[in-house]
């Protein structure tokens, strides 16, 4: 099966990711969505990962979905959200993406994310610095491997 892995990132978190789905599935091609486009009818999965800043995910990403909405819902496809605040990953789903694609998705979930003031620019990184110091200090913010793991799993059926 043929897949195309396609990514947004700004801190590169979720280019991680992608990358290491990339390097567990057999005929994969991973694309950073703001560096270039591809055609995915020539792929028979789809699997489109994004980072979630301040609620949102990537607008590429968000356009993307929007353009491809009806050729995506005729292929397998599945998301994946790298964010630091993962109780709240399901909403970030409900809120961003349409109701159709989740619907027909083998599988959305989130790998959890890295918060890392220093790659963070401008507005950016004043709006970290605000939110890090109200994370309770105990929670660590990590990428969540059995998430990953069980993501792997069932793109490999």
């Amino acid at each position: 099966m043929k897949t195309l892995i396609i990514y947004a990132s700004k801190t590169g978190t979720t280019e991680k990711c992608a990358k290491e789905i990339n390097k567990k599935l057999k005929d994969s091609k991973i694309v950073n969505i703001l560096n270039q486009n591809e055609d995915i009818n020539h792929y028979d999965l789809i699997v489109i990962g994004t980072p979630i800043r301040m609620g949102m995910i990537d607008k590429k990403i968000r356009k993307f979905l929007i353009r491809n909405i009806e050729l995506l819902k005729s292929k397998k496809h599945a998301f994946f959200i790298c964010c630091g605040f993962n109780e709240n990953w399901k909403n970030y789903y409900v809120q961003n993406i349409p109701k159709d694609l989740l619907d027909t998705a083998i599988i959305y979930d989130t790998f959890g994310g890295i918060i890392d003031i220093q790659k963070q620019k401008g507005f950016d990184k004043i709006i970290t610095k605000i939110v890090s110091k109200k994370i309770d200090k105990n929670k660590e913010i990590k990428i969540l491997s059995d998430n990953f793991d069980k993501f792997i799993k069932v793109l490999n059926y």
